[in-house]
């Protein structure tokens, strides 16, 4: 997700590091200065959080409120937890908060994971989580989901 956003110009000079040229030890040193954010570079979760609320507030009134209050609520960093009453209204979110991303900040909201089949079936198989993308949901067993920390039984619908 840190690749997604720039680095300021004016910047870039707080993010410099030396390799060798050629990635060959034997060559000599040369400065880079990083353009895109990296995973490891303290800030980067930070941008990340302000690019994402950002992307949701300037979409909200093509995709509405609750999109923005999703994103701002349930997101940390790239990671995601909501439940929901009914399959019509996760999915109703789910979509318009892609949209809403990919309009807003050119970001991809997929790795999907629900205790719902009817769910699931409702977005493609690159949409769905790593361990979801090709399972038959009707017969093959669900697979514990890593999220925030926490290891989520899908198929019992709790934390383990």
């Amino acid at each position: 997700m840190f690749h997604c956003f720039k680095v300021r110009e004016d910047h870039r000079n707080y993010l410099r590091f030396f390799w060798y040229k050629d990635n060959n030890i034997n060559n000599k040193l040369i400065e880079y200065r990083m353009c895109l954010h990296v995973f490891g570079n303290n800030l980067s979760p930070a941008v990340a959080t302000y690019g994402l609320r950002k992307a949701a507030e300037v979409e909200m009134e093509a995709y509405g409120e609750d999109v923005k209050e999703f994103v701002h609520q349930s997101f940390y960093v790239d990671d995601s937890l909501g439940s929901y009453s009914t399959v019509d209204e996760a999915v109703s979110l789910m979509k318009r908060t892609q949209a809403a991303l990919k309009s807003g900040g050119n970001l991809r909201l997929h790795k999907f994971a629900s205790n719902s089949s009817d769910m699931l079936e409702c977005f493609p198989p690159d949409d769905k989580a790593k361990d979801l993308k090709d399972l038959f949901l009707d017969t093959d067993d669900l697979p514990t989901q890593r999220s925030l920390w926490m290891m989520w039984d899908i198929a019992q619908d709790a934390c383990i």
